[in-house]
């Protein structure tokens, strides 16, 4: 795939601990800015605010020490490297290190596009994401600041990329809930932009539930769909067909990772992810009414302007 600049691209898994609040999320990224210099960073997030507590840490390299290919969905930047069966590195950053090894089991589950075939190929949105597996499953182990252990931590494969990051959204992930383990969530509540004018709020999702998906992956489906959030909450809705969806996601502040990043504009923004959220969700289809919560398990992200005054920046 031929890469123009601007452009950014981002790799990545994250998965959590069967029973315990403990998760991790692994990411590779570029980053081909407007003006400046191109970078290759290594991430690496451990979420363990009831143990030895959270952490993170980036290493940079220059965009010379990466390799990434779209035919075989394969990535490296320095000694890690990540595809759809196996993550694996060593960074070293601020005086301290990090060494993975994770293998990745196939949910065979269908790939979830948040947009249509259309949205893809245009230029607009300018950010585009796609879950490979929502319902993978990682075994290994971990070594940052103490080794642990990885035996049947559940999570997804993850890909984004394009010319801009969304000048500011909430997204959020669920790799299973609580009673219904092969159920998924993806969604995204987005302030995008054309040029210097930020747009109103749109939300997109997908939810996989009892063989069913409900899904609005288009502009004209979002006049059916509400998104409201906040530092940490975030509200939303959606009517699919006669189906209505109604949901909720929030996350303590110890939970929270903060993260600069930076954008192909030059621009840094500052990005609050938690991978110990919880989920709520009531969908109603069908004269049924089923209830889904995933308790501290989901993935809760929001870029923000401005740091937050009560989370930290960890990278």
């Amino acid at each position: 795939m031929p890469v123009k600049v601007p452009y950014y691209e981002s790799r990545f898994v994250r998965a959590n601990h069967p029973t315990e609040n403990r998760a991790l999320w692994l990411r590779e990224t570029l980053l081909l800015p407007s003006a400046g210099e191109s970078v290759a960073d290594v991430w690496l997030m451990v979420f363990d605010p009831d143990g030895a507590g959270n952490r993170a840490l980036k290493a940079g390299y220059p965009l010379s020490h990466s390799d990434y290919r779209y035919d075989d969905w394969t990535a490296r930047i320095g000694e890690a490297t990540i595809d759809d069966s196996a993550v694996r590195g060593a960074i070293a950053a601020d005086g301290r290190a990090a060494t993975w090894d994770l293998r990745i089991g196939s949910s065979g589950a269908p790939e979830v596009k948040l947009l249509t075939d259309r949205g893809y190929r245009a230029k607009f949105p300018t950010a585009k994401t796609m879950v490979r597996d929502p319902l993978a499953t990682f075994d290994g182990s971990v070594d940052f600041g103490g080794r642990f252990d990885v035996h049947g931590w559940r999570g997804s494969v993850n890909h984004n990329w394009g010319r801009r990051h969304t000048p500011a959204y909430a997204f959020g992930q669920v790799c299973g809930f609580d009673d219904a383990a092969d159920a998924s969530l993806e969604i995204v509540t987005a302030h995008a932009a054309i040029g210097p004018i930020r747009l109103p709020a749109a939300t997109l999702l997908v939810l996989r539930c009892g063989g069913e998906e409900f899904a609005v992956r288009s502009a004209l489906g979002t006049h059916r769909t509400r998104g409201d959030y906040r530092p940490f909450e975030w509200s939303f809705g959606a009517r699919v067909g006669g189906a209505v969806i109604e949901g909720e996601m929030a996350a303590d502040a110890a939970d929270v990772i903060g993260l600069t990043y930076s954008d192909t504009t030059g621009h840094t923004k500052f990005c609050y992810n938690s991978a110990l959220a919880t989920c709520r969700i009531e969908l109603t289809s069908d004269g049924r009414r089923t209830e889904l919560i995933a308790t501290r398990r989901a993935m809760l992200e929001i870029l923000l302007p401005e740091p937050h005054e009560g989370v930290p920046l960890l990278a």
